[in-house]
């Protein structure tokens, strides 16, 4: 920081023009600590393992249910064998056009049982399948968050060594502001506005540096008045001689 007593003797302009620069450096740590915050608040990377991860979870928790609507399926399907085999071979029906029905009825049954097994495996196949896609899921995310944090742990440590600066900058800005008149801060903070951050402009070859403009002898010399500030004729900014 420059201290005061060097401050003093500073002309207006070159006061101006390094609160310029502070001002250039402060949207710059203002623009990137935005980006820190959005990064940290959202990250689509971290978001999309955590819906792969949930996707996958209620993925396996349908086959399961599947599966084990199956299983009751299967094992209420050999209870009616059971009974129908019982009734088939435990003696107390012996008319013989009942005992033709009971054993179609034990044949379809086994059939039917046939085709409610398959559906058994193949829903345990993809119980396992699924079992398979949630584990993966489970150390996509875990990775995903392992790596996430590493990065906002070192985005943290930006963060407040960013905002340590900003203090600086902030309480350097004051300093040299306290040597600037009022109307030249107003005026210098209004064309800040009005020229895309861009208020105080240096001379080179007798020329503005921005818009080129041929400046006067008048004007280069008031330029480098300690008390008072020179316009560029062209594009209105405030002319420091350097």
């Amino acid at each position: 920081m420059v201290p005061a007593s060097i401050i003093i003797y500073m002309s207006q302009a070159l006061h101006l023009f390094r609160i310029q620069k502070l001002d250039s450096q402060k949207d710059q740590i203002t623009s990137r600590l935005a980006a820190i915050e959005k990064t940290l608040a959202e990250n689509s990377l971290l978001s999309t393992a955590q819906n792969e991860k949930i996707a996958a979870d209620q993925a396996l928790e349908k086959a399961r249910r599947d599966l084990h609507k199956v299983e009751d399926t299967v094992q209420g399907q050999n209870i009616k064998i059971e009974q129908n085999e019982s009734a088939l071979y435990g003696g107390k029906v012996r008319n013989p056009k009942e005992l033709q029905d009971l054993q179609l009825e034990v044949a379809s049954l086994k059939k039917y049982l046939a085709t409610l097994e398959d559906h058994q495996l193949d829903a345990m196949l993809a119980v396992e399948d699924m079992e398979q896609k949630q584990s993966m899921a489970t150390k996509r995310l875990a990775q995903v968050e392992d790596q996430t944090a590493g990065q906002h742990a070192g985005l943290i440590g930006e963060r407040s060594q960013l905002l340590r600066e900003l203090d600086r900058i902030e309480a350097e800005r004051k300093a040299v502001a306290s040597a600037i008149s009022p109307g030249n801060l107003q005026i210098y903070e209004a064309l800040r506005l009005q020229k895309g951050g861009t208020a105080v402009v240096t001379i080179e070859d007798e020329s503005c540096s921005v818009c080129g403009a041929i400046l006067t002898p008048s004007e280069r010399q008031t330029a480098r008045s300690p008390n008072q500030i020179s316009r560029c004729p062209n594009c209105n900014r405030i002319l420091y001689a350097g």
